[in-house]
């Protein structure tokens, strides 16, 4: 017998094969998106707030502005934040640190930044600091890596 044959004598019945696909019982589960799409812990913008202003309070209240010595703050305050953020231990955020310090005088300056990024999982914090000769900002930038 060939396999022509075979098909040919089996008894078959389009309604019972109907009935029996239609009747299937619903899946008793729901698949879901395993992917992580978004932070599990969100950035704490409050806590780096905190963070900075004790850094730059704590770094720059009695400094006067001197050239060569802002500097090296810069990259020293940088470092610092840096460090005392990424002991939050907030997970797959990386970390951007930015300290501008200046002469303060009878001037004005605006200081810009723009980034791409999602408003929905992606954040930044900022402090300004002033005393008498200087002033400091520190933005730090907080991206979620997927």
């Amino acid at each position: 017998m060939n396999l022509a044959m075979i098909f040919l004598v089996l008894p078959f019945n389009w309604r019972t094969l109907i009935s029996w696909v239609w009747k299937l019982p619903p899946p008793s589960h729901t698949k879901k998106n395993k992917l992580n799409t978004g932070p599990a812990k969100r950035f704490p913008v409050v806590t780096v707030n905190n963070i900075l202003k004790d850094v730059l309070t704590n770094y720059l209240q009695e400094e006067k502005y001197e050239a060569e010595l802002c500097r090296q703050m810069t990259k020293t305050i940088s470092e610092v934040i840096k460090a005392r953020v990424k002991d939050l231990m907030i997970p797959r955020y990386k970390i951007i640190v930015i300290v501008h310090i200046g002469q303060l005088n009878e001037q004005s300056m605006r200081i810009g930044s723009r980034c791409v990024w999602d408003p929905a999982s992606d954040t930044f914090s900022s402090y300004v600091f002033k005393n008498t000769s200087l002033f400091a900002l520190a933005n730090v930038y907080a991206v979620y890596f997927e």
